[in-house]
């Protein structure tokens, strides 16, 4: 009796990957202004905290709109 073959593994999926990165990186980068706002609490690091907030918001709205494309 012949033995069964072995399954193939099934590879992973790739399209999430980009995105995972692109948060990942963003989370990182994230940090730079928050420990600058804990380290010296000032009007100029709230306000560059706050733009970065609004820069990443941006960032991430551009890139699922270019994922998700015109089509939906």
């Amino acid at each position: 009796m012949a033995a069964h073959p072995a399954p193939t593994p099934e590879s992973p999926s790739t399209a999430e990957s980009p995105l995972l990165a692109v948060f990942a990186l963003l989370i990182i980068l994230a940090i730079v202004p928050i420990g600058l706002v804990i380290a010296m609490p000032s009007t100029l690091t709230l306000i560059v905290a706050f733009v970065t907030v609004i820069a990443f918001a941006v960032a991430v709205t551009w890139m699922l709109a270019r994922i998700i494309g015109p089509d939906a």
